[in-house]
């Protein structure tokens, strides 16, 4: 298969994977809402991946092997494939799944998980040895993540009464697209949410192009990331930001909105 045949490919996953992921969004925008509203008050910071999300999601809800496979080949393979051969994004996902070894598991199920989940599949001790388990975890997360994550989950978070943990990361590495100059940098006033400021380094530009989108009570700048060559996806960065210095529950607000009003409103800017 030469190159443009691969593009091609890739083009058409995506095309097809588009009402898929667009329900999966949905349901994403409304758990979001749910996870921030919970952080609400919190001074500590929360990051957690949609697209990891996703994959999870269509581990749940699909009700064949058949259904997971198409979700699933798509986003792993696709959405999720790194693209540092051809000058894009470093990207790699990985998953991984803990089952009781007391349960019966469908060959065609664990060839799935093997092959199109692209995950580590581990049958194991729940009922005697779940604190074992618990830090086989973590310790696979730790290893996946290059030491970024430990201890993910807290002790006793499986138990003898679990059948099942499944477990994923991701790593992303993007250039932008265009580049800040590092003697551009500015030192500012960052608002904190306790009413207090501190002075933060800032990057800035003398003139460039920028999507921004314009809501009441806030704006979303979007800054991409340098595509790989023939690479048919497009990675950016959003930023999210409240008009008024106690504007975080405007932004809040946004994840209760469906993902189409997301997509309007966008201003060009230079």
């Amino acid at each position: 298969m030469d190159l443009k045949e691969s593009v091609n490919d890739q083009y058409d996953i995506l095309e097809n994977l588009k009402g898929s992921v667009g329900n999966l969004n949905d349901i994403i925008l409304r758990l979001t809402q749910h996870v921030i509203a919970s952080t609400a008050g919190k001074t500590s910071n929360l990051v957690f991946s949609p697209a990891l999300l996703s994959v999870i999601l269509s581990f749940v809800a699909a009700s064949s092997p058949d259904e997971l496979n198409a979700v699933s080949s798509g986003i792993v393979t696709t959405i999720l494939a790194d693209s540092t051969p051809s000058g894009g994004p470093t990207i790699s996902a990985a998953n991984g799944v803990w089952i009781e070894k007391t349960l019966y598991v469908e060959p065609s199920f664990k060839d799935l998980l093997l092959n199109s989940y692209k995950a580590a599949f581990n049958q194991v001790d729940f009922r005697t040895k779940a604190d074992e388990v618990n830090k086989e975890v973590n310790s696979w997360v730790e290893e996946q993540t290059n030491g970024l994550i430990t201890d993910l989950l807290p002790p006793n978070s499986a138990s003898s009464w679990t059948d099942l943990i499944f477990a994923n990361a991701l790593f992303f590495n993007g250039r932008w697209d265009k580049k800040f100059d590092p003697s551009l940098t500015e030192d500012s006033d960052f608002h904190l949410l306790d009413g207090t400021k501190v002075r933060v380094p800032f990057m800035t530009r003398d003139s460039f192009t920028f999507h921004l989108n314009v809501y009441e009570a806030f704006k979303v700048l979007n800054l991409p990331y340098r595509e790989g060559r023939e690479d048919s996806r497009g990675f950016s960065m959003q930023i999210y930001l409240p008009d008024e210095k106690d504007g975080l529950p405007a932004v809040r607000f946004l994840a209760s909105l469906p993902l189409a009003f997301l997509l309007t409103s966008t201003q060009l800017l230079t």
